[in-house]
């Protein structure tokens, strides 16, 4: 809750993205590579106001998230991370808060 995250919309099918928002960041969280955890880094203004994932990765984990969303049956609200070039699911839970229309 302490940054405004960039919004991407994707369509299921067919798979292509149909909207983005994208945020202004002045800081991030990163990882500390000696001492381990996590630390806040401010980013530079042309960094923060760039779209922080490209088309591709956006896509990419759209269908990640798609997987997790027919694993379980309906919509989630999934935390991840992106390190290295890979994504990692963090943690995935049900939406209640949707209409059933």
């Amino acid at each position: 809750g302490q940054i405004t995250p960039d919004s991407y919309v994707v369509e299921k099918d067919p798979r292509r993205i149909i909207d983005k928002n994208i945020s202004v960041q002045e800081r991030g969280i990163y990882r500390k590579l000696k001492d381990g955890g996590n630390e806040w880094k401010n980013i530079s203004e042309e960094n923060g106001e760039q779209q922080k994932l490209t088309d591709e990765q956006i896509l990419e984990l759209s269908e990640l998230i798609i997987k997790i969303e027919n694993n379980y049956g309906s919509p989630q609200d999934i935390e991840w991370a992106r390190e290295n070039n890979r994504f990692y699911i963090l943690q995935s839970r049900p939406i209640t808060t949707l209409n059933k229309k």
